[in-house]
């Protein structure tokens, strides 16, 4: 984003992650007796050298936009996890301003570990003046909590400046029409003035006690018949000459008692009550779960309502945080412009080839040749070992990357062989030097961490003529699972990744899921 042109994005909605490793982002529930979310605080979010030197140089900068909330909350919540967080949320979150239109808005989507915190930051960043609205979202219908009242909802933080897009969204299952019907032509109430007249020899008050004549000029019915049947229908201010024109087109009926009645046709049926901030007809409950499995999914209806309401078709919206990638999927349904960052090559990786299926999605950052995966593996070798592990169905980057025991990947066996399930992988980011001594080292890992097998990752294909490597993989021999055998440890390359070839591995456990997986088997 740094490098994005000041006010170039028109909507950005953000579901910010707090958790990165195989435990990705736990949302709900509780992990060892502690509120999950609190939990990956405190497990992710750790006050370390990196935080202090955060926190210290916004709160040494006074010009940051962030500035007086971070200092602030240092002295409420000290060296923490939350601040931690908060001041990398911070950081951010200034960005974002300085590339969000001043017609712009931007939704922050949380839970309440954290909003009212964010809220102080996005008031200190964004200006409280632009605050809008805190949507309370009720994501699903149950949940236990223990001791406490489940908690169901999540916080929607809307800020919009003056003049922003801005269009009133409805509730699609309310109160629509489902068929042709009249409907009454007066409202309670007395009018001394033409409302309160007789019209055709029919006197108002006979419908009830003090009745008037009340006739649509605003309103989605309003709108219908203007656009439909009365051109400026809307302008005309006098009740009678509103009545006459409706009833020379034939939409005034007479009951059997004589009342006159309003005509109204299926096809101009009610959008329904008006979307207010509390959120009850969007849940997760009940969707399809294909691609939505992904951990922090949201429904693609949730970001509709959004996009719908604070854009127009050819705006941009910006996701910086954008998973499986609902919001893209969505904006790009609603024929708006869109980008999409993540950090994890997996999440993008699903959102081009599962979710919009299009290949030929422009993509930056990300390797799309062998030459491009060097210059990653020579630029940010930590990065190009994520990014490696990324491409094995089931396996995910291990978080710690320094002294991490030899182990860059984990993954978990579907079925188990002799009552393990475990599968490693080791990550090679440079040329093939010393590559039998590297083997070596990872056969101890697996005997070690007690794996089932392994993969051994190189940017290059290693050639078999190096017996002395092939052959230390070689000697850990085979092992079965149903009616297959696959090798107990292998090399794999990235060059074979681009060449369409993968390992031979037993289907996995989606470590974001716990679901099963299948490999892809090109080898």
């Amino acid at each position: 984003m740094q490098k994005w042109p000041d006010e170039c994005i028109d909507l950005i909605y953000l579901d910010p992650p707090f958790k990165s490793d195989t435990n990705y982002n736990i949302l709900f529930g509780t992990q060892n007796g502690k509120p999950a979310q609190l939990q990956a605080f405190e497990d992710t979010w750790t006050w370390n050298e990196k935080a202090h030197e955060r926190v210290e140089s916004i709160k040494g900068a006074v010009a940051h936009p962030a500035h007086k909330s971070v200092t602030g909350l240092h002295l409420v919540l000290g060296d923490c996890g939350m601040l931690s967080y908060l001041s990398y949320m911070a950081e951010r979150l200034a960005e974002m301003r300085r590339i969000l239109k001043s017609t712009g808005s931007l939704y922050l989507h949380c839970d309440p570990t954290a909003s009212h915190y964010l809220k102080v930051v996005m008031d200190d960043v964004f200006g409280a003046k632009i605050y809008q609205n805190e949507i309370t979202w009720k994501r699903t219908t149950s949940r236990g909590d223990g001791n406490r009242y489940g908690r169901i909802s999540d916080s929607i933080l809307f800020y919009a400046e003056k003049g922003a897009t801005w269009k009133n969204q409805y509730h699609q299952d309310g109160l629509v029409v489902k068929g042709d019907r009249t409907i009454p032509l007066t409202g309670s109430g007395i009018s001394q003035g033409e409302a309160g007249k007789l019209w055709h020899g029919y006197d108002p008050a006979k419908s009830g006690r003090g009745r008037h004549w009340s006739v649509p000029k605003t309103g989605t019915y309003a709108d219908w018949i203007e656009k439909n049947l009365i051109p400026g229908y809307k302008n005309i201010e006098s009740v009678h000459e509103r009545l006459d024109a409706l009833h020379e087109k034939g939409f005034i009926k007479f009951s059997k008692k004589g009342t006159p009645e309003l005509f109204r046709p299926a096809n101009a049926a009610n959008r329904g009550p008006k979307v207010n901030d509390i959120w009850t007809d969007i849940s997760l409950e009940g969707e399809v779960k294909n691609i939505a499995d992904y951990p922090t999914r949201k429904p693609r209806a949730l970001l509709e309502r959004i996009i719908e309401a604070s854009t127009n078709k050819g705006d941009v919206v910006l996701d910086p945080f954008c998973g499986c990638g609902t919001a893209v999927d969505a904006a790009h349904r609603l024929n708006r412009q869109w980008l999409g960052v993540d950090i994890s090559s997996f999440a993008i990786d699903l959102i081009i080839n599962e979710r919009l299926q299009d290949p030929q999605i422009q993509t930056a950052g990300i390797p799309l040749d062998l030459t491009g995966a060097k210059r990653l593996a020579e630029a940010d070798r930590f990065g190009f070992e994520k990014w490696a592990i990324n491409k094995i169905p089931g396996f995910v980057p291990n978080q710690k990357q320094v002294g991490d025991g030899g182990i860059d990947g984990r993954a978990t066996l579907m079925n188990k062989w002799n009552d393990l399930n475990l599968a490693l992988a080791q990550v090679k980011s440079g040329g093939l030097g010393g590559l039998a001594s590297d083997a070596r080292d990872f056969l101890c890992t697996i005997d070690r961490e007690k794996a089932v097998c392994g993969v051994f990752i190189t940017t290059e294909k290693v050639d078999r003529r190096k017996r002395s490597a092939y052959q230390e993989f070689e000697s850990m021999g085979r092992f079965e699972i149903g009616a297959n055998n696959y090798p107990r440890v292998q090399f794999w390359s990235i060059e074979e990744y681009f060449d369409g070839r993968f390992p031979n591995l037993p289907p996995m456990l989606n470590p974001y899921t716990g679901k099963p997986m299948a490999q892809i088997h090109l080898i």
